[in-house]
């Protein structure tokens, strides 16, 4: 960001193929913003760093306030191989899981990151004669064991201890009294009374006065329990699913937004005589009407469950197709097939079609008593029922002029980008 803007943090509580779509999104919006997961986790993508991070920095993360790490490092995994393990000890591997033997006593288990083919170790869990797992270390993506869980005899975890490169305790987390430490070459520099006083100060440590933004994948959120002096210690929520964010609002919550992904590249949109309705119902706004404006134009109308006789019948006009309790693999390639999506049904929308079509690339066009994402669609797109030949029209000039169709894509494309300026001008901060 540009002159004194404020770098913004988002905040997640684990890492999931939706942060993916976070990332994509970033790159194409050239947000200057670091994702950052509350969820440990010892093989994090370039551009995603746990809250742990922080505190134990590694190469190409977050610069942590102890600063104990004091080499970067390559990003090359430990090979069982090279786990060091006493003099006459053995490892004998077998499919993603090895064992340690000690003159062919089981001392320990080996697993390995997928893919298992590169032989990178995980975790391994150390084990008594009598087979009482005591000890399970993690490693990370650098190769160096960066946390170790001590167990009780019942399994229970006792401490959780995280290191630095050099083998230095950093944090120190008692799950049991719910108690964490931190430390400095050995000394105890802060104590945290909780786990979640813990996370608090380190999530606004890394803000570092910046904005802060939660990003919301399931209801479930710890991170909006947070507080800091009784205040939220974040100052958006951005939301993966619809709704979430409306019970989210039911509850009176504040500064709630829907996340609406940019893809690196939208697929071709082939101009097709072929659009897509999804529906939990047969209460499809001048569908009648629609099918015989458009008798060139197959109107694919798929349900997760069984459908009316009503929609039935319709299966018997030549340019309808019905798909009742459709299967994911057949709803796919209706979305390859389709360019055009028809947001018509009345009642509730299903599988956030109309964002889902968007991001496809198919044309969004709809009534203005059935939109269910208004904000999705462009002017020409938006027609009154009354008009529904219009909306037909419109249809039938854009399938023979493929040109002027890019030109209403292009600009579908752009109010995505749009809707994500004016939510970063509502933070003060800078989007393209």
């Amino acid at each position: 960001m540009a002159g004194d803007r404020r770098e913004v943090v988002i905040l997640c509580d684990k890492y999931t193929d939706s942060i993916r779509k976070l990332q994509t999104t970033i790159k194409q919006l050239q947000i200057d913003a670091k994702i950052v997961v509350l969820e440990e986790h010892s093989f994090l993508p370039q551009g995603v760093n746990s809250l742990f991070e922080y505190f134990i920095p590694a190469r190409n993360g977050p610069s942590g306030c102890q600063q104990q790490n004091q080499k970067d490092h390559e990003e090359k995994g430990l090979q069982y191989d090279s786990l060091e393990i006493p003099e006459f000890w053995n490892i004998e591997m077998q499919g993603n899981q090895g064992s340690i033997y000690e003159l062919g006593c089981k001392r320990g288990s080996i697993y390995l990151k997928e893919p298992a083919e590169q032989g990178i170790v995980q975790r391994v869990e150390w084990q008594t004669e009598d087979g009482w797992v005591y000890r399970n270390d993690s490693y990370n993506k650098y190769g160096f064991k960066y946390a170790s869980e001590f167990l009780d005899a019942d399994g229970n975890v006792e401490s959780k201890v995280y290191y630095s490169d050099k083998n230095q305790e950093v944090i120190v987390r008692h799950p049991q009294n719910d108690v964490v430490m931190l430390l400095e070459h050995g000394e105890v520099k802060r104590f945290f009374n909780s786990y979640q006083e813990f996370l608090t100060f380190g999530v606004k440590r890394m803000a570092d006065g910046g904005k802060c933004i939660v990003f919301v994948q399931e209801e479930t959120c710890s991170i909006l329990d947070m507080e800091k002096d009784g205040e939220n210690i974040w100052d958006a929520v951005l939301f993966f699913h619809k709704e979430v964010l409306e019970r989210y609002r039911d509850r009176n919550g504040e500064k709630g937004y829907l996340f609406y992904a940019i893809p690196e590249a939208y697929s071709e949109n082939h101009v097709s005589r072929n659009a897509l309705i999804l529906t939990a119902s047969d209460q499809i706004e001048k569908l009648e009407e629609i099918i015989q404006e458009l008798p060139e134009v197959t109107i694919h109308i798929a349900a997760h469950t069984q459908v009316s006789d009503k929609l039935q019948k319709l299966a018997e006009c030549k340019n309808v197709r019905v798909y009742p309790g459709i299967s994911e693999r057949d709803l796919a390639q209706l979305w390859d097939k389709c360019d055009f999506y028809l947001d018509l049904n009345n009642y509730r929308e299903i599988d956030d079609a109309v964002n889902e079509a968007s991001q496809r690339n198919l044309l969004l066009m709809g009534f203005e008593n059935t939109l269910h994402q208004r904000e999705l669609l462009i002017r020409g797109c938006i027609f009154s029922p009354e008009d529904y030949k219009k909306m037909a029209y419109v249809i039938r000039y854009l399938i023979r002029d493929p040109a002027l169709m890019q030109k209403f894509l292009n600009a579908q494309q752009r109010r995505r980008k749009e809707m994500w300026s004016g939510f970063l001008e509502e933070m003060g901060e800078a989007g393209q």
